[in-house]
């Protein structure tokens, strides 16, 4: 029998909130949207109740014929072999993240699984109820003079609006994090049972603001048929990827397939931060002693970003590091004994994928050191000591990131607001505010170039 939910709390975290301006656009859409309809969106909380699906008689699958969503309260109660069995893991998707990040107090977490009474797994989802605050989208996006008017009227003096988002996939993640299923599943059937676990959730917690995300555009070709009317289809800023030979084994062999641009580029990159000191570390007791400094530093870049969605808290870093031992890294960075910065990040060996995660530092330190941009040539250098095929850089500093040769990946996201006459406005929000324009330079050298283009990488 499905267990009945209370979920456990989890953190919505992002890949790359690496700026003031980290923030997912979607959100601040949406929460223009549901402004401006003048209604609340809370609603009476329920029990979770089983979901199940009937199939049509020609349907090939005969076991999806009673499919039912089973919801778990804690880490320990999802069933990880069967979790872990299914193909398309990622590094937000894993059990150790999952289980380092649970208990923690600013987001609500659900993982369900899907299966028919005494048939093998089909499927899973994490779903998240994540507390949101937006401000404007004028930042981030090309707004219209209609939706600066609505923002204005709505939101005068910059007040911040809040309001409660459901998310399938990571809050402010950027990337395919939603959900895992068994090969022989119909992407119709993706489809259904996804908005299934959201009518099943929305009833536990009473959020009225969805959100579906987010689809590369081979999974987005497949699954965009078949969304219900209900859903609005979205595209906003691309997460930029940086893609690795897993061949090399210096930085060297990285620099030698730049552009020499490019290559200058990194010499001062390294030269401008050369009086900074790094240090890995490693020791959960020591990360727990240092969180509430990171969470400082943390705090002078998310803190200012228009969009807040969970966050970060001081034990996270201890627990990660816990969790996942050397496929966890956490860098500090020291000017003259002073602590000034930090990035962080996990390795997914299955998938070959290095997530670049949370930054800090003091701004001017950065502008005067380049601290940034040397942390994202960290991030490469951990990719390529692990062999790593890629590194996702999120979704924020685009053009800084194409200059190392970051290359744009577009996704999508489907949202849906149950509340009167929200939905036109969002869709209209939406046509009338597209992301900025971004063109990205051209860091790889031509045969490299060519090379990226064959596996799927837009080339400028």
């Amino acid at each position: 029998m499905p267990l009945p939910g209370s979920a456990w709390p989890h953190a919505a975290l992002s890949p790359s909130p690496e700026s003031a301006k980290a923030c997912e656009p979607a959100i601040q859409v949406m929460a223009h949207a549901v402004n401006c309809t003048f209604m609340a969106i809370s609603a009476p909380s329920a029990t979770f109740k089983s979901v199940s699906a009937s199939v049509d008689q020609g349907e090939p699958a005969a076991g999806f014929k009673r499919a039912q969503w089973h919801w778990f309260e804690t880490p320990d109660d999802v069933p990880w072999d069967a979790w872990d069995a299914l193909p398309g893991g990622t590094a937000y998707l894993d059990r150790r993240y999952l289980t380092a990040m649970s208990g923690h107090s600013k987001v609500q977490c659900c993982v369900g699984m899907i299966r028919t009474d005494d048939g093998p797994w089909l499927g899973g989802i994490l779903m998240q109820a994540v507390q949101s605050e937006s401000r404007s989208p004028a930042e981030h996006m090309d707004v219209s003079f209609g939706v600066r008017l609505a923002t204005a009227i709505m939101q005068p003096g910059g007040r911040p609006f809040r309001f409660r988002t459901l998310v399938a996939g990571q809050g402010l993640g950027s990337g395919e994090h939603t959900f895992l299923w068994r090969e022989d599943i119909p992407a119709k059937w993706q489809v259904k049972w996804t908005e299934q676990a959201f009518d099943a959730c929305a009833r536990k917690w009473g959020i009225r603001v969805w959100m579906a995300k987010d689809f590369g555009p081979e999974r987005d070709a497949l699954l965009a048929p078949h969304w219900s009317r209900r859903w609005a289809r979205a595209s906003f800023d691309p997460v930029m990827e940086v893609p690795l030979d897993p061949t090399w084994t210096s930085t060297d062999q990285w620099q030698e397939a730049l552009r020499t641009k490019a290559r200058t580029k990194v010499r001062s990159i390294l030269g401008r931060s050369a009086g900074l000191t790094l240090r890995r570390v490693t020791d959960p007791e020591e990360l727990q002693q240092l969180g509430p400094d990171l969470i400082a530093l943390y705090d002078q870049v998310y803190g200012r970003a228009s969009i807040v969605m969970g966050g970060l808290e001081a034990g996270d870093f201890a627990r990660l590091a816990a969790q996942f031992d050397r496929e966890f890294t956490l860098v500090t960075y020291r000017q003259e004994e002073r602590l000034v910065g930090f990035h962080c990040g996990m390795h997914h060996e299955e998938s070959g994928t290095i997530e670049a995660y949370y930054v800090g530092f003091d701004p001017e330190i950065n502008k005067e050191c380049a601290l940034y941009q040397r942390m994202l040539f960290e991030f490469i250098t951990w990719g390529i000591s692990h062999r790593a095929r890629r590194v996702v850089m999120g979704r924020t500093a685009l053009e800084i990131k194409s200059t190392l040769g970051a290359f744009p990946v577009p996704l999508s996201t489907f949202v849906h607001i149950n509340l009167p006459l929200a939905m036109p406005f969002l869709r209209w929000m939406i046509r009338k505010a597209p992301p900025h324009p971004f063109k990205p330079r051209r860091a790889w050298r031509a045969e490299w170039c060519e090379r990226w283009q064959k596996m799927g990488y837009r080339v400028n």
